[in-house]
């Protein structure tokens, strides 16, 4: 089934195609998707957004990360370990269950910060 889109060909000097380069890698776009919502009057993604989108990601990793150790303290605490190490692991895994609340929150704010600036 043939497309309805339609390629275009433009040249550029040097100095336009970096200007293209740098917009593009601002907003995470192809050059010919900021093209073509440049010329159809679309938004941009905001640079700001998706650095704290980003930001919130890699704070879901690290948490997903902590609900993994969180799991391997459960599975050795099965295995029944001296009490004096059961005490430790639950004082850590106390620990990383207050981590991750806090990493939860700081993502909640910094997506509550984004949502009110981009209002």
């Amino acid at each position: 089934m043939p497309s309805d889109r339609h390629q275009v060909k433009t040249y550029l000097d040097d100095k336009e195609k970096q200007r293209l380069e740098e917009l593009a890698d601002q907003v995470k776009l192809k050059h010919s998707e900021l093209i073509r919502r440049l010329i159809m009057g679309y938004r941009l993604p905001n640079a700001g957004d998706l650095a704290a989108y980003q930001g919130i990601r890699d704070l879901m990793k690290v948490n997903a990360d902590l609900a993994r150790l969180g799991n391997l303290f459960k599975l050795a605490l099965d295995e029944a370990p001296p009490e004096e190490l059961i005490a430790k692991l639950d004082a850590i895994a106390d620990e990383i269950a207050e981590t991750q609340r806090e990493l939860k929150a700081c993502a909640r704010t910094i997506h509550g910060t984004v949502k009110r600036i981009r209002a």
